[in-house]
């Protein structure tokens, strides 16, 4: 799912000019759904005070979606850029943490 996520922000990114605000909402929305869902299913034995970090984050992405999709090309541009790289860390620590299967 996040390598879905990733390149719809690469689409969006280079197609920017043309996204209208419903789309960056849109967009901001899916990502917003992608932290969720890794703090509810990666992160969910974590003891709370390790990932208060992820906590805040989805808060400051809620409180402030409007402005972040009414921000201008350049800076809305950076924004997705960071998200695309915290994604796909997210994703790899994700991976990496899960126990390989092995047949003995």
């Amino acid at each position: 799912m996040a390598t879905t996520l990733i390149t719809e922000i690469q689409q969006a990114q280079t197609r920017l000019p043309l996204l209208s605000r419903a789309d960056r909402g849109a967009l901001i929305a899916r990502i917003l759904r992608e932290l969720k869902t890794h703090r509810r299913e990666v992160l969910a034995n974590v003891p709370a005070e390790r990932s208060v970090w992820i906590d805040r984050l989805i808060a400051s992405v809620s409180s402030t979606m409007s402005e972040i999709t009414n921000m201008q090309d350049a800076e809305f541009n950076r924004v997705l850029n960071e998200f695309e790289k915290l994604i796909a860390t997210l994703d790899g620590i994700s991976h990496a943490e899960k126990p390989s299967k092995t047949i003995h």
